[in-house]
């Protein structure tokens, strides 16, 4: 065997391998970045409030306020 030939065998191959799953792995977003928000865009969306439990929200008459969450760890405040 040559010089050529055994790199080859014992750097090209492992190299190719590595590559075909690096193309596995990042492909998608090398072709296609995503459209995420970067600090100083302009934020083009509605605003969204996350609520873990929708059916606890119930108007308080005496502030006028649409919540009786009432804080915690939970996630529920």
């Amino acid at each position: 065997m040559t010089v050529v030939q055994t790199v080859l065998v014992f750097v090209g191959i492992p190299a190719g391998i590595i590559a075909v799953i690096a193309l596995a792995v990042y492909g998608k977003a090398i072709v296609r970045q995503p459209n995420r928000y970067r600090p100083g865009k302009t934020w083009d969306y509605p605003g969204a409030w996350y609520v873990p439990h929708p059916e606890a929200v119930v108007a308080r008459p005496s502030t006028g306020s649409t919540t009786t969450a009432v804080g915690g760890a939970s996630g529920e405040w």
